[in-house]
């Protein structure tokens, strides 16, 4: 079969090229925009809960009496039962840190680059959530465990303050909304990335990354960032929102 004029033309393989570079970049520039865009949310819901520290002790209370009545294991339990293990405990700190924005930014980052097709799902699944949780910030601020240690009759202790290291002698205290346990965005997003690495690949090696949102679980209850109540809120969030994607797709497929 005789070549065509494109195929021997360079410049239009040029063209082409940049075509697609130029597609690629402005994606990028797209997804970056959207979730910079869901930082700034972030920050906006930070100084309008900054004041409400009684709001939150309060419903802290309510939420501690809440979960006692369902009967649900004590984190001052499972706190103390480790806070003598400070190996653990420093690395439970060190997580905690370490674990929540890298592996989810990493994870983005190899979906958006290998995963084109299944990164727009994921995307709007982390957007949703996160947009839905910092509403959720926004109408029900909560102080967490270890601000509560901070009132006689609690017995919380902040592992981060005690033992070290600790996200806000990193500079995280002025972006974080440290009045917003409910609902735990760690695990919301950990949880994700167990979903989406669970959906992209086939082997059966991938139901090893579950381990990383029940590690998470753990991680924020141990070091007294969140409740039990918090985690589950999250999952309850990254279902529906991964619901949603589905009939969202479902619907699309349907006028093809």
């Amino acid at each position: 079969m005789a070549a065509t004029v494109q195929d021997i033309d360079p410049d239009h393989r040029s063209t082409t090229t940049r075509s697609r570079l130029s597609a690629r970049v402005l994606d990028l520039f797209t997804n970056v925009l959207a979730l910079g865009a869901l930082w700034l949310l972030y920050t906006a819901v930070r100084m309008v809960t900054a004041e409400e520290f009684s709001i939150a002790v309060g419903n802290a209370r309510e939420l501690l009496s809440f979960q006692r009545s369902l009967g649900l294991p004590s984190e001052l339990t499972l706190q103390q039962d480790f806070l003598d293990r400070t190996g653990i405990v420093k690395m439970a700190n060190i997580y905690y840190i370490a674990a929540h924005f890298p592996v989810t930014i990493a994870f983005l980052a190899f979906a958006w680059a290998f995963r084109r097709n299944q990164f727009s799902r994921i995307r709007n699944t982390l957007i949703a959530v996160s947009a839905v949780g910092m509403v959720m910030h926004l109408l029900y601020p909560l102080a967490p465990p270890r601000i509560m240690g901070k009132i006689p009759g609690f017995g919380f202790v902040d592992t981060g303050a005690l033992l070290g290291p600790s996200p806000y002698d990193l500079g995280a205290a002025e972006a974080a909304n440290q009045l917003a346990a409910m609902p735990s965005l760690h695990v919301g997003w950990a949880l994700l990335v167990a979903i989406g690495v669970i959906w992209m690949f086939e082997s059966r090696w991938r139901w090893l990354v579950v381990a990383h949102p029940a590690i998470t679980t753990l991680v924020v209850v141990l070091t007294a960032n969140h409740y039990w109540t918090d985690a589950f809120i999250a999952a309850v969030l990254v279902g529906l929102a991964w619901a949603a994607q589905s009939l969202r797709l479902q619907r699309s497929l349907s006028w093809v």
